[in-house]
């Protein structure tokens, strides 16, 4: 999470805005807004900064008289809701900085914004620069998303506004994907307000309803922050929308690795996930742990808690990552180089060569609670993504 929103307008051509018309334009777009130039940090046109103040904080202007690098995915993003995205970006020459300082005040009783304090300080003001010059050609909200000047106009009027009102949309992207025959959609932008995007993959909804049930999950996570969200293995019950359970957990993206709160079929109505063992045959067969457990009766690979039920549209190919199977192969190998295991060991084949199976059992046992130990914290590490048995898939949009 960064502490700071800074929105990017793209002008073609670079100059700032006359200061009183702006000052105009946010007390006729915001009245209730006290609206001033800053005595605190007044305009130097030598570096070209401007600086106004809005109630008990200093926001400001800076110009960068050339164009911003092209970021081709995120003009991908933005033609889907504004097709001349490309071109947009393209046209522009120069562009400002916005974001909002701490407090006016030089006593400082005034209490420091955080990220969504000022987000709609930044967004007003953005707003009310479009209002007041010509020359804009889009609008970049902090290095993610890019909206046309027009979705700025029309929705920044709002930025005051209470859940679920706010203008999110020019805050965060919600982009599409498929798995299977799975619509989905995850979040960009979402992370600024509450530390996590969202991931919704949830079986047998088209995607206008999968984008109405993200935008209204963000709107609301934006609206009461990052502790009064959903908690991790929250299980929702069908509602009249989706007729199966959906659960919740706090993990890692699929796509970029970076939290996320995911949301997901429970129950497989769609037949997408297949069982797999954690540990595989290969090494169960060849292992000397594995295969002393084995013959006591303590591991058994087809056992359900080696079993492990995944998606196999998430990933590039079911064929198991090496080193996945290898960091399995030195933990159980660790497991063993002991003194006290040599000792077992050597107990529990004499044991085994008098025919007392129970003996034998009772010296390994101790071995057999670490291996299922492995396996739960392994089972745990592939359902938050913390590890991957296959080569995750990148998304594809629908």
């Amino acid at each position: 999470m960064t502490s700071i929103p800074i929105a990017f307008i793209m002008l073609e051509d670079a100059r700032l805005p006359d200061e009183e018309a702006l000052i105009q334009s946010i007390r006729v777009r915001h009245p209730d807004l006290r609206c001033s130039r800053s005595t605190v940090a007044p305009s130097d046109r030598a570096t070209r900064p401007m600086f106004i103040r809005i109630g008990d904080h200093v926001m400001t202007i800076f110009l960068i008289p050339e164009p911003l690098p092209f970021d081709q995915r995120l003009w991908e993003r933005a033609s889907w809701l504004w097709p001349e995205a490309f071109d947009a970006a393209g046209r522009h020459r120069a562009h400002l900085v916005v974001a909002a300082m701490d407090s006016a005040k030089s006593n400082a009783e005034t209490k420091a914004l955080g990220f969504a304090e000022r987000t709609p300080l930044t967004t007003a003001l953005v707003g009310a620069v479009l209002a007041a010059m010509p020359g804009v050609v889009a609008v970049i909200w902090c290095g993610k998303v890019g909206r046309s000047p027009e979705m700025w106009l029309e929705q920044s009027s709002r930025a005051f506004e209470p859940y679920p009102d706010q203008p999110f949309g020019l805050w965060m992207d919600i982009v599409p994907f498929r798995s299977g025959k799975t619509l989905g959609a995850f979040t960009d932008g979402l992370s600024e307000f509450t530390g996590r995007e969202i991931e919704f993959e949830v079986d047998g909804l088209d995607e206008r309803t999968v984008t109405a049930r993200v935008a209204q999950v963000s709107a609301f996570l934006i609206a009461a922050g990052p502790d009064a969200g959903f908690k991790n293995g929250e299980v929702f019950e069908a509602d009249s929308e989706i007729d199966h359970r959906v659960a919740v957990l706090h993990r890692k993206s699929r796509f970029n690795m970076g939290p996320v709160i995911s949301f997901s079929s429970l129950d497989d109505r769609s037949g997408r996930i297949r069982t797999y063992p954690i540990i595989p045959p290969s090494i169960a067969r060849n292992h000397p742990l594995l295969i002393m457990l084995a013959k006591v009766g303590l591991f058994d690979p087809a056992h359900p808690k080696n079993k492990i039920g995944l998606k196999p549209d998430h990933y590039l190919s079911e064929v198991r990552l090496e080193s996945f199977d290898e960091g399995l192969a030195k933990a159980l190998s660790r497991m063993v180089a002991t003194d006290t295991y040599a000792e077992a060991d050597m107990n529990a084949r004499s044991a085994l060569a008098r025919g007392d199976t129970a003996a034998a059992k009772s010296v390994l046992q101790p071995w057999a609670d670490e291996v299922g130990q492995l396996q739960e914290a392994v089972m745990l590490a592939l359902t938050l993504r913390d590890v991957h048995m296959f080569a995750p898939a990148p998304y594809r949009s629908p």
